[in-house]
C-alpha cells in the first residue's frame, strides 16, 4: 500500500490519490478495512462507515467472500480536480450554518456507542494537537464523525462536499484566515460543548452548540488575517 506525502485523512481521498498516481485502476481490489483504519489512523467502525458512503455513490462494490473492489464511477472527473477554487469561504461557512446544526438531532438520536467512541477520539486528538495544521485535521474529522454518527447516506454524502470544499480553501489565495493557536483554542472548547451534549443525546443543547460554534467560525473568518 503506497501512500502520498501529505497526510491521508479519508478513505475517499485515499482512493482519490491511488488512482491519480495510477497506483489503481477500476476493478482493483480496496484495501481491507483493517488496513485502511491503520492507513488512516482511525477505527473500523469509522472506515465501515466511509464505504458505505462510498458505495451509495457507486464508487466501490461489495463482494461477500471476496473483498471491496473499485468500480468504472470510482474513477477520478479531472475538470474538478484541475478546476480552479470558485468557492468563497463565507459561502462556505453560510452554507454550513443552515444545515449542519439541524443534523445534530440526527446524531442524538442514531449515535451508537461506536460512534461516541470515535467522536471523543477525535474530540481527544484535537485537545492533544501542537500545531495548527493538526488541528485542522482532526476538526475535520470531528465534523465527519459527527456527519457519519447520523448513519445517514444523504448527511454523509454533504459533508464529504463541505470537506472537500475545505479542503480545496486550505492554503489557496482565499485562505485569508489560517488557524491560529487562539483560534483553534476556541473551536476546541466549542467541539467539547457539542460532544458534551451529542454524549448526552441532548439534541436542543448540541443543536445550539454548533450554531454557536459555526458563528464563532464565522466571526474569526470576518476578523480578518491575524
Amino acid at each position: 500500500m503506497t501512500q502520498t506525502g501529505t497526510q491521508i485523512t479519508s478513505v475517499a481521498q485515499y482512493l482519490d490519490d491511488q488512482i491519480l498516481a495510477g497506483a489503481v485502476k477500476p476493478g482493483d481490489r480496496v484495501p481491507t478495512e483493517r488496513a485502511l483504519a491503520e492507513l488512516l489512523q482511525c477505527s473500523r467502525h469509522d472506515v465501515r462507515r466511509q464505504l458505505d458512503v462510498l458505495e451509495n455513490q457507486g464508487r466501490i462494490t461489495r463482494e461477500v467472500g471476496r473483498g471491496t473492489f473499485l468500480t468504472h464511477d470510482g474513477t477520478v472527473a479531472p475538470a474538478p480536480v484541475a478546476a480552479p477554487v470558485k468557492i468563497s469561504p463565507l459561502d462556505l461557512i453560510d452554507a454550513r450554518a443552515a444545515w449542519e446544526p439541524n443534523v445534530m438531532t440526527l446524531v442524538a438520536v442514531a449515535a451508537t456507542t461506536e460512534d461516541f467512541d470515535e467522536i471523543q477520539r477525535c474530540l481527544d486528538q484535537g485537545e492533544a494537537a501542537h500545531t495548527p495544521e493538526q488541528f485542522a485535521e482532526w476538526d475535520i474529522a470531528f465534523h465527519r464523525a459527527l456527519a457519519m454518527a447520523t448513519h445517514n447516506s444523504v448527511v454523509a454524502a454533504l459533508n464529504d462536499m463541505v470537506e472537500s470544499g475545505r479542503r480545496r480553501l486550505a492554503g489557496s489565495a482565499l485562505d485569508t484566515h489560517p488557524y491560529t493557536p487562539q483560534n483553534f483554542a476556541v473551536c476546541q472548547r466549542d467541539h467539547r460543548e457539542i460532544a458534551e451534549a451529542i454524549l448526552d443525546r441532548d439534541a436542543a443543547r448540541s443543536r445550539e452548540a454548533m450554531r454557536r460554534h459555526l458563528q464563532t467560525v464565522r466571526r474569526q473568518l470576518l476578523a480578518g488575517p491575524p
